[in-house]
């Protein structure tokens, strides 16, 4: 578990940021079935994966599942989310980040046999993938929990530079205190299907699920950050949605 919680600070908020600006993809699914195999599947994918990222064709991937407070589940919404980044635009559209086409060359003839038997206990029922670059980030020790913050501001460019400017130095003061594992901002580079689709995802989290509710019940702010604050300018209606999600596997960075 420790290991875990560590790593995730790695998952979505990922490495350092450089000039090279990281992307990554979200690629959200509906699965229904036999949900425990699933996750099962999860776990020999991640192998494929973590190897990608080994030799350096990934810059890492993540399985998340959907939690729902009152274990009830929306029929219609997607359940699991896989997070794949990578160093550039031009590493993500490689034909060498669909890692999963490499499952023969990395599994066993037995870990394939038993991934076949499991995947023919679920469905996938519907999919959809988009694109963001990371704007600015926070790695920070991880945690269990995150929750991903989806909006459309009037101003973009402005609830970026906000971010940036004022957030993201309030939040590496107070971390710790908050019992945060990181932080950090995307603009999403794919288009929607409609004028309410989100432009802007920002992310945060914490070490359990009682750290993250506190946090969206409401934190103090110092007077002097939120009177320079132009936030209900640039997102006047506040976040479209943000979807809490726990950790199923992560890959680590690679041996250098």
């Amino acid at each position: 578990m420790k290991k875990r919680l560590l790593i995730v600070a790695v998952v979505l908020i990922s490495a350092t940021y450089v000039n090279a600006q990281k992307v990554f993809s979200l690629h959200a699914v509906r699965v229904e079935g036999n949900i425990a195999a699933f996750e099962k599947v999860q776990a020999l994918d991640h192998k494929v994966a973590q190897d990608a990222v080994n030799k350096g064709e990934i810059a890492f991937w993540a399985a998340l599942k959907v939690e729902k407070l009152d274990a009830i589940d929306d029929e219609k919404g997607y359940n699991y989310v896989f997070v794949q980044w990578a160093n550039s635009i031009d590493e993500l559209l490689s034909t060498k980040s669909a890692w999963w086409n490499n499952k023969s060359k990395v599994l066993s003839a037995a870990e394939q046999e038993e991934l076949n038997t499991l995947s023919a206990t679920f469905t996938w029922t519907k999919d959809a993938r988009d694109v963001y670059a990371a704007e600015d980030m926070l790695n920070g020790s991880g945690g269990d929990f995150l929750q991903f913050n989806f909006g459309r501001p009037a101003n973009v460019s402005g609830f970026i530079a906000e971010n940036k400017a004022l957030w993201k130095p309030f939040y590496e003061k107070n971390m710790a205190k908050l019992n945060m594992g990181g932080w950090g901002v995307s603009r999403r580079l794919t288009t929607g299907n409609d004028s309410d689709s989100p432009t802007i995802m920002s992310w945060d989290v914490f070490k359990s699920m009682n750290d993250l509710m506190k946090y969206r019940i409401g934190i103090p702010l110092p007077k002097e950050m939120t009177d320079k604050s132009k936030m209900s300018q640039y997102i006047p209606n506040g976040f479209s949605s943000q979807p809490i999600f726990s950790i199923i596997k992560v890959t680590k960075d690679a041996v250098k």
